[in-house]
């Protein structure tokens, strides 16, 4: 569920507003500057004024509760993974619960690499979005431009980034088309099986939102197609190597070899292990894999425009889909909830195999809630108390999030 913002919320972001200026200076920096010997005086004076706005948004009272939430989830819900909580650039509450490798015995660290599911979207988003702002890509350009053999007129970039393209979910056509279920299928094989066999369009494009993965597919495959590097490797030199996500990668057999630190996925009772199969090597809609660590130098690098400019972020944020009435849409990469004109929350789920994870940025006091699970819990997804944690208020709000678990 997700709160819906009343009078103590709208004064307590009065409040938070207020703390805007001071934040600028000091927010995101505790993720790599504090805790060293021999800091500068500059430093020293952001630490100052980091704890000091830390006290004024009651973050020891704040970080007690969830605690308290999080020990009743492991308890009573058998949360196994990592999470973290901020407001305003503080991080209110970060832990890591359970096993990475219950056969072995290797506990979560925070360092402990998830496979994102569909999390993965807002990265692949943005790796598309700095294309644009480099002039190499249009939101108006089609998918034949760069694949002529695409068998779909009028898909553009801004329909796929939306989920209004029409195409018809590849989790569902691949299997009929692809014979050799024991290899790997590339972005590049399903581009090709589309322009062979041609599958059914789910819609006309345009003409509805309705969530596909093979849109985000598609995406990391015109990245491929720009750049000349797979999609592995553009994310690797141009968003998780400049932000120090050292702790993160694309599937990949090797990859995932080469990782010491990886939560493998269990079903929800039994600690069986789960598997792969031939669609994991489709990547783009998921199989992003990143530790709490660097979930949260990525939400540092959007909030201080660092990977892309405010007014690329400002139309990610926009809603595109007005088919059904509510305050749920989506934008490029991104569902979100608007309050109102001048509120507005940003999030994105994800479910693969047997991982569950949420990821929730309050944009207006830069609430953070980032969820990584690894053991089939769709409790996961149940962050409005979390929310009503961090906000102070208690939400009246019945809108529940279940629907939104999408693989």
């Amino acid at each position: 569920m997700f709160f819906t913002p009343n009078k103590s919320f709208k004064v307590n972001l009065f409040i938070s507003i207020l703390l805007w200026m001071s934040w600028l200076n000091t927010s995101c920096h505790q993720a790599s500057s504090n805790n060293k010997i021999g800091v500068s005086k500059k430093n020293n004076d952001d630490s100052l004024r980091s704890a000091e706005i830390y006290k004024k948004i009651a973050g020891p009272e704040k970080h007690r509760k969830l605690d308290s939430f999080f020990q009743y989830k492991v308890k009573n819900q058998g949360f196994n993974g990592a999470i973290l909580v901020a407001q305003w650039g503080q991080i209110l509450y970060k832990n890591v619960y359970g096993w990475a490798d219950y056969q072995n015995q290797i506990s979560v660290t925070e360092h402990t690499a998830f496979q994102l599911a569909s999390t993965s979207k807002p990265f692949t988003a943005v790796a598309i979005m700095e294309l644009i702002e480099k002039g190499l890509l249009s939101y108006d350009d089609v998918v034949q431009k760069f694949f002529p053999n695409f068998p779909y007129q009028n898909v553009s970039i801004k329909l796929l980034l939306s989920h209004r393209s029409g195409l018809p979910n590849y989790l569902n056509f691949a299997p009929i088309y692809w014979k050799s279920k024991g290899q790997l299928m590339s972005n590049v094989e399903l581009m090709d099986m589309m322009a062979v066999h041609k599958p059914i369009m789910a819609s006309r494009p345009d003409s509805h939102f309705e969530y596909c993965n093979t849109n985000f597919a598609v995406l990391a495959a015109i990245v491929e197609k720009i750049s000349g590097m797979s999609f592995s490797q553009y994310m690797e030199q141009n968003i998780f190597k400049p932000l120090g996500m050292n702790d993160s990668w694309i599937y990949s057999p090797e990859n995932y070899n080469r990782c010491n630190d990886k939560a493998c996925g269990y079903s929800r009772v039994g600690w069986q292990k789960g598997g792969f199969d031939f669609t994991d090597g489709v990547t783009g809609d998921k199989g992003l894999y990143t530790s709490i660590s660097d979930m949260w130098k990525f939400d540092c690098a959007l909030s201080e425009y660092k990977l892309l400019k405010k007014e690329t972020l400002d139309e990610a944020y926009m809603p595109h889909s007005f088919e059904k009435p509510g305050m749920k849409n989506y934008g490029f990469g991104w569902r979100m909830i608007v309050y109102s004109p001048s509120v507005k929350a940003v999030y994105h789920n994800g479910w693969w195999h047997q991982f569950n994870n949420s990821y929730f940025r309050g944009l207006n006091d830069r609430t953070t809630v980032i969820v990584l699970g690894s053991n089939s819990n769709f409790a996961n997804y149940q962050i409005q108390p979390i929310l009503d944690i961090v906000s102070g208020t208690k939400s009246t709000a019945t809108e529940a999030v279940d629907e939104d678990s999408e693989k």
